[in-house]
């Protein structure tokens, strides 16, 4: 797959362009990035055009340290440029900024991203890929809820700050270390809501066997994940991993948002390297109970369809049935929901529903479904 980069070509600081085989930023860059949910979004806009405002020429990208390509969404695409592009097609972009960065040379597939949307509560009109910074050192704050931008290089691995980034493929792999050996991870900000993804976690050493608890949205299908509490601790270097929370797939195994919110990331993709540092080396890294809805959900025009129920869940016991339709969660409609919550505080949910025409309320006690 060829990669798609973005290439830093000036510095906006003092109104004067750097010739592009000069241009290095010394001083970190904090980018105007927004985080919804322990996800990432940066803003990018086209070049404006007389009488045109920034807002209406700005795309929305959720950085996804996962991703091996970028996606645009063909009516955000439409809405910015003025230009109707088919599914596969290949959007090609002029120049555009991104607070102090000016970024030429983006492309990006078009992929109807409308789906995702409704699954996460906020717009996306983009997913941006991890290789999209492989000219400067990128750092993913999640204490500081910012993204950074600075030229240079991470020293040599010495396994405890620094570590080997390198993989099956060019995306950022981290070797984690289990009581039975060690396995490489990929490092996947575009899972924010997930801890550390396995496949056959029945094969595991667990609190209680691996039940159902919902799924995960991907381009083409939803996949079911079961999840159970590991007896024992993962390692990362010296960073101990308590008793993690882990989920089921059959396709690649994540390291995701749940452990990767613990600490700041800086991604060296030009030799393969990775430097993590602790939010507060003093607080444990540990794992809170899983609570979740028992829904397994499937995005729909503007809403969700309900497409399984999980049993003996909050919406088992409140009579939700496979088939509803809801509109909203907590009063807010889906495609705007959650980004100023914090669900893990939450001890209900309100759902707005619609079954067979006719409109409900259903309150949902939240509990957990993994101790």
């Amino acid at each position: 797959m060829k990669r798609i980069t973005i290439l830093i070509i000036a510095l906006l600081v003092t109104g004067k362009s750097l010739a592009p085989a000069a241009a290095q930023i010394e001083t970190p860059i904090t980018l105007p990035a927004e985080v919804c949910r322990g996800y990432f979004f940066l803003p990018v806009t086209l070049e404006l055009r007389d009488g045109e405002d920034a807002a209406d020429r700005t795309l929305w990208f959720l950085y996804d340290t996962g991703a091996s390509a970028t996606f645009v969404d063909p009516d955000s695409l439409e809405r910015v440029s003025g230009q109707r592009l088919s599914r596969n097609a290949r959007a090609n972009f002029g120049t555009l900024t991104s607070g102090e960065l000016r970024i030429t040379g983006l492309q990006a597939r078009i992929r109807d991203l409308d789906h995702l949307s409704i699954a996460l509560g906020r717009q996306i009109d983009g997913i941006l890929e991890y290789g999209a910074f492989d000219d400067v050192l990128l750092t993913l704050d999640y204490a500081a809820g910012e993204m950074r931008v600075v030229s240079g290089e991470l020293p040599r691995p010495d396994g405890e700050t620094v570590f080997d980034a390198n993989g099956p493929d060019t995306r950022p792999w981290l070797r984690v270390a289990f009581p039975n050996g060690s396995r490489r991870l990929l490092i996947d900000s575009g899972a924010a809501l997930s801890p550390i993804v396995l496949r056959r976690i029945e094969r595991y050493d667990t609190v209680s066997p691996p039940r159902a608890t919902g799924a995960a949205v991907r381009f083409a299908e939803i996949e079911p994940r079961s999840s159970a509490r590991l007896s024992d601790s993962l390692w990362i270097g010296g960073h101990e991993l308590e008793q993690p929370v882990v989920q089921s797939t059959p396709e690649t195994e994540i390291l995701g948002g749940a452990v990767m919110r613990h600490f700041s990331w800086t991604f060296d993709q030009r030799h393969e390297r990775v430097r993590i540092i602790r939010n507060d080396p003093a607080l444990p890294i540990r794992f809170e109970p899983l609570v979740t809805h028992g829904l397994v959900l499937v995005p729909e025009g503007d809403g969700m369809r309900v497409a399984a129920v999980i049993a003996n869940s909050p919406a088992f016991d409140a009579g939700v049935e496979t088939g509803d339709f809801i509109t909203h969660f907590n009063g807010n409609p889906m495609r705007t929901r959650n980004c100023d919550l914090d669900p893990d505080a939450a001890t209900t949910l309100d759902l707005s529903l619609i079954r067979e025409g006719e409109a409900m309320e259903v309150t949902l006690a939240l509990y957990a479904l993994v101790e």
